[in-house]
């Protein structure tokens, strides 16, 4: 279980590394430097993906086309962290946003990731500690590009590939969502029937035999620039209009985000490997699902889906297509799907695994610590709706009623 502390702050990460206090101690379980481009950190980068756990988002290819298309005015910040020895221990990549005169240090991708963390050697946590652990964020505090007066770390794992996390070892508190999981094995239909109930299965083969009236039902990844295009501007359209009706603010309405996609997708670049995969449900050759996930080390992590608006909805298009891309992934011999982090009835469907995450709100300057203590209260606010089925169901009734009058929320 995680453990939730007040207001934490770093205080003693203002480290010296030549005096002989305990910061300075600490400081010495693991030396920082600051990679200011991603040119800079491929070698390391690469080294490290094929040592270290990582799920899909800390993919090279992956954070520098975010960072590129999405990063905005954002300060880039690569901390690569360097063992006693001087062997590479970790690198945690991370950007500096300006808010209200806040200098914010979060990790690259923000709320589009749902898995965030940094590539650890498996014994990073071992060679660090707490107070390693604390002397790395102080480092990077004092040597980033511009000025951080917080730390705001959400969505982290406590675990992952049965590693710990190092950041574990500092002051968090439970993040207001879990993560959902489920292993996977050569024999799909087994997998599938261990998490869905047969008549479940039944119902879902019915709505396939209803779509396959209207035309040829197939299941399709998209291996072409066109393909991903034309995925990619639907899916764009089909979830501007998901949120205006439920009254939610659309996140995939950022300029760069259709750049994103293309470029992660690899359109038009040829990638052997792209950081992220469209694939779709089609009827009579037209996309009624889309789904988007990146891979990783044997693990699909989903990222975002969409479904074609209208009475075909009935049918349940987005899971049948869920049910497909297992059978895929398993045909592909990958062990573990994921349907990232938050609340949604579909994923409980299909998940028997919920990967619990922690924040860290970690105050480096004054400012900081006055930010922390709000930052804190919201994401404890917020888990407590989220995790209440009645307050949450009110949320939602309350979007949809703002969504009817025309002004959605922000």
């Amino acid at each position: 279980m995680s453990q939730t502390v007040e207001t934490p702050t770093i205080d003693a990460l203002a480290v010296d590394p030549a005096g002989s206090s305990g910061a300075a101690s600490a400081g010495r379980r693991g030396h920082v430097r600051i990679l200011d481009s991603f040119a800079a950190a491929a070698p390391l980068w690469t080294a490290l993906q094929q040592l270290c756990p990582h799920s899909g988002y800390q993919l090279f290819a992956w954070q520098e086309a975010f960072q590129r298309h999405l990063g905005g005015t954002r300060s880039l910040c690569l901390a690569a962290i360097h063992d006693p020895l001087g062997a590479p221990l970790g690198l945690m990549p991370l950007s500096i946003e300006r808010r209200q005169g806040l200098g914010l240090a979060r990790f690259i991708g923000g709320s589009h990731v749902n898995f965030s963390m940094g590539l650890w050697r498996p014994d990073a946590g071992r060679v660090l500690g707490a107070a390693g652990a604390a002397s790395v964020l102080g480092q990077i505090a004092q040597a980033a590009p511009s000025r951080i007066d917080l730390f705001a770390l959400t969505g982290q794992p406590h675990v992952w590939e049965g590693v710990d996390n190092p950041l574990a070892a500092l002051s968090h508190r439970p993040s207001p969502s879990f993560g959902y999981g489920l292993d996977l094995d050569a024999d799909a239909e087994a997998v599938l029937a261990r998490v869905v109930s047969p008549n479940s299965r039944r119902k879902m083969r019915k709505k396939e035999r209803n779509l396959a009236e209207i035309g040829p039902v197939a299941f399709t990844v998209a291996g072409t620039p066109s393909d991903i295009q034309r995925l990619a501007d639907l899916f764009l359209v089909w979830k501007a209009e998901r949120f205006r009706a439920l009254g939610i603010h659309n996140v995939f309405a950022e300029p760069g985000m259709r750049s994103f996609i293309l470029d992660a997708a690899g359109a038009g670049l040829g990638q052997a490997d792209p950081a992220l995969e469209l694939c779709a449900l089609t009827v009579a050759g037209e996309p009624v699902a889309i789904f988007g996930g990146t891979i990783a080390r044997g693990r699909y992590s989903g990222m975002f889906n969409a479904m074609a608006p209208g009475d075909i909805q009935k049918d349940s298009p987005g899971e049948l297509l869920l049910h497909h891309l297992v059978r895929y992934c398993c045909e592909r011999g990958l062990t573990v799907f994921d349907l990232g982090a938050g609340e949604a009835q579909y994923k409980q469907n299909l998940c028997d695994r919920v990967e619990p995450l922690f924040d860290q709100f970690i105050a480096v300057t004054w400012r900081g610590q006055l930010a922390t203590r709000a930052m804190a209260a919201r994401a404890a606010a917020k888990r407590e709706v989220k995790q209440s089925p009645t307050l949450w169901a009110i949320v939602q009734r309350f979007r949809r009623m703002r969504a009817g009058r025309g002004d959605g929320l922000a």
